[in-house]
């Protein structure tokens, strides 16, 4: 008889896999192929090559994080994942491995609980994926679950540090306490104190869970000592230095920070808007400016190339602050026109309502919207924005949230992360870098500081945090190609290592509130992003 037998079957279609896996810049391990059935095989044939970056070595654990759709593996580093792999089997050193794997599978736990379903669309809208919208339900809060949120936080950020290759003598603080001199050691840990001596120094206490440790930074370090200057508290770093009783004397401190990727090109020439602070029911709402928006993006207002662009708008993100609430500051009863948030909210639906259906409006709250304070904030809701909601192209989701815009069977999509940006103030007024520097005026330097600490409020006091013992939204787990933010009512667009930095103009004049604040509000400015070219350009619908 003829044919081949089962068992030649199956070598013959295990070698097309591995050859399908090649294809994609994937090698599989001997062991998976070993337990790996064909169905578990053909799975991943489908998964484009430029969803992982540089070769991935498919084995138990990584096959793992590749089975699911709701985890963006093209925000995954798949080099620090095998470099620690490689440790694992050729040092026997297994701590940075599995404290790696076990951040990712714990993002990846977080990301399918508070996934949110895409909208039924109506015809001709563009790709929109909702990848991370907090929604859990409101529960009552132990202390418990802070100490459980500030751990969760730390080992998520520890798994990005202990892959850079600069801390290969990582210990626990403890041991450094205990132990005698060393010529180098470095420690990860969270400030918890700074202080400034008499001569100038800078004394940093870290803490992990095995103790606390004073490390000193001399202030002839140059660039380290201004590094120590910026440290906040609360965020988790890496410090290296040499340790004499005790004390570890500091020669360089390691930030997180996002990984330099290449930008990702769409294959066809569309258009992203970023809006924020609209502040629909102020007397200071600007709707003349908002009614010429209105026309520009019906093909109605502006330039041959002006209206060519409004053609081929898909998305418009609005990055909080939809309304002015009531309420939010002191004496702003005065400054309202309309009194009832629900009628602010109406208000804002009546005007979106122009807005072409075909385009998707992504809605993001801020501190003064109908939502809770405490970050993460959740989608605003039908008690108070039913109107708004009813919109078929409206697409609401919680602060922070991430977003997947323009994918297609060929290209991954951009991901978009949303973050309005109450948190800045703190920042503004604590950290002299950006202090100096211009302040309010300096979205792109807030911007960049979260992203290098890879956390949206590292300082606890920056923001009022609803701690969740499951899951950190704050913990920039995803690295977005673009990062969208508003709150200092000011336009401003720069890039960081291949990410796109948008803050948002607002649509409100200066009010007295933030006249005591400093704020300088530069109003009714559009961002717009090309997503072929990924060049900004800015419309300004002023007078």
């Amino acid at each position: 008889m003829g044919g081949e037998q089962p068992e030649q079957q199956g070598i013959a279609g295990k070698k097309r896999s591995v050859a399908e896996f090649l294809k994609r810049n994937m090698l599989v391990s001997p062991d998976f192929l070993n337990v790996a059935e064909s169905a578990s095989l053909e799975e991943f044939h489908t998964i484009p090559a430029d969803q992982v970056n540089g070769l991935v070595v498919v084995n138990e654990d990584t096959s793992r994080l590749l089975r699911k759709d709701s985890v963006s593996l093209s925000s995954i580093n798949w080099l620090e994942l095998e470099r620690s792999r490689v440790l694992l089997e050729k040092l026997k050193s297994s701590t940075a491995y599995n404290v790696l794997l076990g951040a990712l599978l714990s993002q990846e736990k977080a990301i399918l609980q508070v996934t949110v379903p895409s909208k039924e669309r109506p015809g001709g809208l563009s790709s929109v994926k909702v990848v991370f919208s907090y929604t859990a339900s409101p529960t009552k809060r132990q202390v418990g679950d802070f100490v459980n949120y500030y751990i969760m936080r730390y080992k998520a950020i520890q798994g990005i540090l202990m892959q850079r290759a600069e801390l290969s003598s990582l210990v626990q603080i403890a041991r450094v306490k205990a132990g005698s001199s060393s010529e180098s050691v470095s420690v990860i840990g969270l400030v918890n104190e700074k202080r400034q001596t008499k001569q100038g120094h800078i004394i940093i206490t870290l803490e992990d869970q095995t103790g606390t440790v004073d490390a000193v930074v001399n202030k002839t370090k140059g660039a380290v000592f201004e590094l120590a200057q910026n440290l906040i508290f609360d965020e988790v770093v890496a410090v290296t230095g040499s340790v004499r009783n005790g004390t570890l004397f500091v020669a360089n401190i390691t930030h997180p920070d996002v990984p330099l990727r290449e930008q990702k090109h769409a294959p066809n020439e569309g258009y992203a808007a970023f809006m924020s602070d609209l502040h629909f029911g102020s007397a200071q709402f600007l709707e003349e400016d908002f009614r010429r928006f209105i026309k520009w993006i019906n093909g109605n207002l502006g330039s041959a190339s002006q209206r060519e662009i409004a053609s081929k708008v898909k998305y418009i993100f609005i990055a909080g602050d939809i309304v002015d609430g009531v309420g939010v500051y002191q004496d702003q009863y005065d400054e309202l026109i309309l009194k009832d948030v629900k009628e602010q909210y109406r208000m804002c639906a009546e005007f979106l309502s122009e807005i072409p259906p075909h385009i998707s409006i992504i809605l993001s709250p801020g501190n003064h919207d109908a939502v809770r304070a405490a970050e993460p904030q959740a989608q605003i809701s039908g008690d108070f924005a039913a109107p708004l909601l009813r919109l078929p192209n409206v697409i609401p989701v919680s602060n922070p949230a991430v977003i997947n815009i323009d994918a297609s069977e060929k290209f991954p999509g951009f991901d978009v992360l949303v973050y309005h940006g109450y948190s800045f103030d703190y920042y503004v007024a604590n950290v002299d870098a950006i202090r100096k520097q211009g302040g309010y005026d300096r979205a792109d330097l807030l911007m960049k500081f979260l992203l290098q600490r890879r956390h949206l409020a590292p300082a606890h006091t920056s923001t009022l945090i609803l701690p969740d013992p499951a899951v950190d939204p704050l913990f920039i787990g995803t690295v977005p190609d673009i990062f969208v933010t508003g709150h200092v009512h000011r336009t401003s667009v720069s890039e960081y290592k291949g990410i796109t930095l948008i803050n948002s103009s607002c649509w409100q004049g200066k009010t007295k509130f933030q006249e005591r604040l400093g704020h300088n509000p530069q109003p009714s400015k559009l961002p717009l992003l090309n997503l072929k070219t990924r060049a900004v350009k800015i419309i300004n619908f002023g007078k």
